[in-house]
């Protein structure tokens, strides 16, 4: 076979991996109501995150983090937390599933917000 076909070959097939990398990582059964993605927040206010979470197989509960900082645990799967407030800047807010043992399932959401 030609160099040619293993290329196009190889390269579909890193485009296919891809492609069904962003979709696995769009969970729709992790969701963050509020604040929405790209919101700007209040300056010296507690932010509250409405969130909501239906758990993969092997998830318990949930934690929240704030840029990559684990900020609290969620126990309920509908709810807010409040966060404390943010510093100025962009700040990346994610909610991941964890299991009993506190790992990571790799179930998660995140969304950026803007404080002034």
């Amino acid at each position: 076979m030609s160099q040619s076909f293993f290329r196009t070959t190889r390269s579909l097939i890193i485009l296919g991996l891809a492609m069904w990398g962003s979709t696995a990582l769009a969970d729709p059964n992790i969701k963050i109501i509020s604040p929405a993605d790209g919101a700007t927040v209040n300056a010296g206010e507690s932010l509250l995150v409405t969130y909501e979470i239906i758990p993969n197989q092997g998830g318990d509960h949930s934690h929240i983090y704030v840029n990559g900082k684990e900020a609290g645990i969620l126990r309920k799967k509908k709810g807010s937390y409040s966060l404390d407030p943010l510093p100025a800047g962009t700040h990346a807010i994610c909610l991941k599933v964890v299991n009993k043992g506190h790992a990571a399932i790799g179930q998660e959401t995140c969304i950026k917000v803007t404080r002034n």
